[in-house]
């Protein structure tokens, strides 16, 4: 009946889904006949589109869809709008444990999307994930298709749990999660409005507002509810909450509009704009003096706390009050899509590691660089830093962070590699003419003076959600012109030295790997049956490479490519000190430039001495020390270990003790004659 009344009024399947607010596959399913007993709410939404009484007798007295009940689940639902829960009609069900709840809620947070594993990790434990994390991921996500098995929907069918990549997809129709029908009443609006269809853009934004039962993820921490897809929630659902003022204030119906605004008032205190339609809005209903105290509370916190004056839309709505007459609300004309190519969201990153080896540090970078742009300065770029000693890694765990985070950049993740550490760093003027280029701009039209770039690609960045990634980083000169304003952008930077001088950045130090970790990538790379084979063999590799993540690599890919070696071969090469280094090289990769270039960035006195240091000790070694063998005095030496310390060529003292020490490479290399 429903496919021969739309064919009647000449309208497509996908139109009346969108104007109705169904999905297409349960319009499908109904126009086919595959479902037995409609759901009430859907033959409302089409018995309205198509104007046909015999829907709307079918349907539940009520009437308008504008008067309908609140969004209901289907026979087994996810509830995100409110308190959290799985329901199987009105039922709530036991999903079981917190950790299985947290991570059902992050995967319908993100429905028929990927969820990455770190993201997973960062969600059930924070910055302090167990040893076996990825054994319990996987035991979460098991016991999680279980209970979904469990429940499956005759309508429906069950949702379903899917392996993505590194991370896991739920797998769902429109109407088992209630943001994505949110989210697709809200589509359903804007497509309306587009069309300059205002009646359906009620009947849609209406549906939407009306879903709204609470905080989004009501009781769950932090960790979910700084998700991005959670501020998007409130911002989509702030927007169409005005925008349906708009219209119903334009329409006369001011009764409608204010508890529309009042619900979503106390979260937005501040909003003028808010405020102003609801001072219309009551007065236009007969509340007046309502309306005035609303104007006198916020104009008082605007002036008393913040010095400012109320805005020139305030103050036009607080006239019209007074006026006793609240005026028709400018509703704006339907926008119309504008034919051009939108703006380029670009994807520089270089290619993921596939032997990624797992990080503590991974986790709280992750979570700083997508969460901690509320505590930058406003109109600032928030910034991660990498550093640590050369070769230990830098590099790859910031371009693995940076794929992780991509969903919360969509604007475009951008990189370039600044070269600091070698003979030719990369000019700024450089690197930003490459940039700027990357986000669209012709090669005649970047301006030839730094000053016109940095101008240019901070204001092509400021409204954007962009990820900036700087690695190699020299110092905080060359890095200061490549950070852009905006309170979306992020930047993660690497570099050898920590950049302390860059305000309000949140630093990292990578060191080198755990014994663990370098045994771990030594077997991704040769083979786990042949480091099983020769476990004390592959231990001796790893003490010997001082666990350096690129000493590691550089063996691992010289074992895989002779076969007929051994491990303990390999071991017995590196074992000789005056030609390890030599050793430590294959193709391109090698770890004697990297230290080299770590040398090169002291001053002349200062390598003098530190050659010196390295070939008179052995061990830890204190000031006192430093000092007898330099021939200086005990200050100058400290000065001396600390410059070292910031150059990540020492490690630096454990806190109670007073001793400092080389890593074995750091010292053959020190140890090599001087140029």
């Amino acid at each position: 009946m429903v496919r021969n009344l739309r064919q009647q009024v000449g309208m497509s399947q996908r139109t009346l889904a969108e104007q109705s607010g169904l999905s297409m596959r349960t319009l499908r399913e109904i126009e086919q006949d595959r479902v037995v007993r409609p759901r009430a709410v859907s033959l409302q939404r089409l018995a309205e589109v198509l104007n046909e009484p015999q829907l709307c007798m079918a349907a539940p007295a009520g009437g308008s869809l504008l008067s309908a009940p609140e969004y209901q689940v289907p026979e087994f639902g996810i509830r995100l709008l409110g308190p959290f829960a799985a329901l199987r009609g009105t039922v709530e069900l036991d999903i079981g444990t917190p950790q299985q709840r947290h991570l059902l809620a992050l995967l319908a947070l993100n429905a028929n999307q990927a969820v990455h594993r770190s993201e997973i990790v960062d969600v059930l434990w924070g910055e302090e994930p167990p040893y076996s994390f990825q054994q319990l991921v996987h035991t979460h996500v098991s016991r999680l298709r279980g209970f979904l098995d469990r429940h499956r929907s005759e309508e429906l069918g069950a949702p379903s749990i899917i392996r993505r990549s590194e991370g896991y997809q739920l797998c769902v129709d429109q109407d088992q999660v209630d943001l994505l029908r949110f989210q697709e009443l809200s589509a359903a609006a804007d497509a309306a409005r587009q069309l300059g269809d205002v009646p359906s853009e009620y009947r849609s934004l209406t549906r939407a507002v009306q879903m709204y039962t609470g905080e989004l993820l009501e009781g769950f921490g932090e960790r979910l509810r700084a998700h991005p897809a959670v501020t998007d929630y409130y911002r989509i659902h702030l927007a169409a909450t005005l925008r349906l003022a708009d219209l119903a204030i334009g329409a006369g119906r001011y009764d409608d509009a204010v508890p529309w605004l009042r619900q979503v008032q106390r979260a937005h205190p501040l909003h003028e704009g808010l405020h102003s339609r609801l001072m219309v809005a009551l007065a236009g209903s007969g509340q007046q003096v309502d309306a005035l105290a609303v104007y006198t509370e916020l104009e008082a916190t605007l002036r008393n706390e913040f010095g400012i004056e109320p805005s020139a839309e305030l103050r036009a709505a607080h006239l019209s009050v007074l006026g006793q007459g609240a005026p028709s609300w400018p509703v704006e004309p339907p926008a119309r899509p504008a034919h051009r190519q939108g703006p380029v969201s670009p994807c520089l990153l270089p290619r993921d590691a596939e032997d990624f080896v797992g990080r503590s540090e991974h986790h709280p970078v992750l979570r700083t660089l997508t969460t901690s742009r509320s505590a930058s300065a406003i109109g600032s770029a928030s910034v991660v830093s990498l550093y640590g000693p050369a070769a230990a890694g830098k590099s790859v765990l910031a371009v693995r962070t940076a794929h992780a985070s991509r969903p919360h950049f969509p604007d475009g993740q951008l990189y370039a590699d600044l070269r600091g550490h070698t003979t030719e760093p990369l000019p700024a003027h450089t690197a930003l003419s490459q940039l700027l280029q990357a986000l669209g701009v012709g090669e005649a039209d970047v301006p030839r003076s730094l000053s016109g770039c940095i101008a240019l690609y901070r204001r092509l960045l400021v409204d954007r959600r962009t990820l900036v990634v700087l690695d190699n980083a020299a110092d905080e000169e060359q890095v200061r012109p490549l950070l852009p304003d905006g309170f979306h952008t992020s930047v993660l930077l690497t570099s050898r030295e920590p950049l302390a001088a860059l305000e309000d950045a949140r630093h990292f130090r990578v060191p080198n790997f755990t014994a663990e970790q370098a045994r771990e990538l030594l077997a991704r790379i040769v083979g786990q049956h042949r480091t099983a084979d020769e476990a004390a063999s592959a231990d001796e590799i790893v003490e010997l490479c001082d666990a350096l993540p690129l000493a590691i690599r550089i063996v691992g890919l010289r074992l895989a490519m002779r076969p007929h070696w051994t491990l303990a071969h390999m071991a017995q090469r590196l074992r000789d000190e005056d030609h390890r280094l030599d050793a430590l090289a294959q193709g391109a990769l090698a770890v004697r430039p990297r230290l080299e270039g770590s040398l090169a960035a002291l001053t002349q006195a200062d390598r003098g001495a530190l050659h010196e240091l390295a070939c008179a000790v052995e061990g830890g070694f204190c000031t006192g020390t430093a000092a007898s063998v330099l021939g200086w005095s005990p200050q100058q030496a400290d000065s001396l270990l600390e410059r070292l310390v910031d150059h990540q060529l020492i490690q630096p003292a454990e806190p109670g003790e007073e001793t400092y020490a080389f890593s074995p490479l750091i010292r053959l290399q020190a140890r090599e004659p001087q140029p």
